[in-house]
């Protein structure tokens, strides 16, 4: 099944267009296309996070417990000494 496709213009830095270009090439494919693996991961990622954070609001929720601000600056104050 050919999927339809659309145009979108980015604007970044010349830095960023440098490296792109540099992995681009040492991967011996398009710009166009290592823009799109780079999207198509975020995206990816993006919704991982997105429902563990759903299941894991949901667990809490059913669940009732809470830690304080305080119990929370105190664990990460523990693990810091």
């Amino acid at each position: 099944m050919t999927q339809t496709t659309e145009n979108v213009t980015v604007r970044m830095s010349s830095e960023n267009q440098k490296k792109l270009e540099h992995i681009a090439t040492t991967l011996e494919r398009s710009r166009n296309w290592l823009i799109n693996e780079a999207i198509e991961n975020y995206l990816d990622i993006y919704t991982w996070q997105e429902n563990k954070i759903r299941e894991r609001l949901q667990t809490a929720q059913k669940k009732g417990q809470f830690h304080t601000a305080q119990e929370v600056a105190d664990t990460i104050e523990s693990f810091k000494a």
